[in-house]
């Protein structure tokens, strides 16, 4: 259902220029995995944004609510981000 994108580009990047550690897709709804440096190792935080173009004025926005179904499409997001965590982590106490 979603698509990973190892993609990336300049929009995302937050202040302080990090990039996520992944990301994934469906539609205009993005979920997007951050690695966080602690002392006990990495800590992982999501955010979720929603993509629409404007009807009227034919630019791109981003909101911060979903419709009904959007939910559908947010809880696979969830799993799949869930998923690549979890892996991130056992890959961090591999090492």
């Amino acid at each position: 259902m979603a698509q990973s994108n190892a993609a990336r580009t300049a929009d995302d990047e937050p202040q302080g220029g990090t990039r996520p550690v992944a990301k994934f897709r469906h539609g205009g709804i993005e979920l997007a995995v951050w690695s966080n440096p602690g002392e006990s190792g990495a800590m992982y935080n999501t955010t979720i944004r929603n993509s629409y173009k404007d009807e009227k004025s034919g630019e791109w926005k981003e909101a911060t609510s979903f419709s009904p179904t959007d939910l559908l499409v947010v809880g696979e997001l969830a799993r799949e981000a869930f998923a690549e965590i979890t892996r991130l982590k056992q890959q961090g106490r591999a090492r």
